[in-house]
């Protein structure tokens, strides 16, 4: 996130920069994660994955971009605020309200999709494990989660909700495991085989 904050106040005054962390756990748990990365910009919480339902988003982290009027202006997707080429779109759409034509190009074609039955099934799994959590059921939330991700195995989403659970110290202590995580994947793939 240091790469927003950067971005943030280069160009606060001409756009507004939100962070919404999407984590099962709570509050509690995401809060000093966004509050050790120090960005003085707005900081929500999702907890109920409402944006990655709403835009069929099944990983992080994505860019969600939308004008004054409240339309989204790129499709929804990943985001690197590094990438100098995403950077030179954003100024570019700041600085002269024009929506870049990368952006347009990308759209084409784009259509909104309903969840599928699977999809849905997993979801409401996602949202029993967050009931689960609540009340101290960590095991059984844990069992929900898992049986979420078999029926929704490329959602990124359930998947590292299930790790961060599971493996704290993995997502919470210093910086991300990324090497682990698709070792953990790895494994999970040759399980969902069988």
């Amino acid at each position: 996130m240091p790469g927003w904050q950067q971005f943030y106040q280069e160009y606060g005054e001409q756009v507004g920069v939100v962070v919404i962390a999407q984590d099962a756990q709570g509050a509690e748990v995401a809060s000093p994660w966004v509050e050790k990365a120090g960005g003085t910009y707005r900081a929500l919480l999702d907890q109920h994955n409402a944006i990655g339902k709403a835009y069929n988003v099944k990983f992080v982290p994505v860019g969600i971009f939308v004008d004054e009027e409240g339309r989204l202006v790129r499709s929804v997707g990943s985001v690197n605020i590094d990438n100098g080429t995403l950077r030179e779109e954003l100024v570019e759409w700041i600085t002269s309200g024009a929506v870049p034509s990368a952006w347009r190009d990308a759209d084409k074609g784009a259509k909104p999709r309903v969840l599928t039955a699977d999809e849905q099934e997993a979801d409401t799994k996602f949202q029993r494990a967050i009931v689960l959590l609540k009340q101290g059921k960590r095991e059984d939330a844990i069992a929900e989660l898992k049986r979420a991700y078999v029926l929704d195995p490329k959602n990124w989403l359930i998947r590292k909700q299930l790790w961060a659970i599971e493996n704290p110290g993995m997502f919470y202590d210093g910086k991300v495991d990324y090497r682990w995580q698709k070792e953990q994947m790895a494994r999970e793939n040759e399980e969902l085989k069988k």
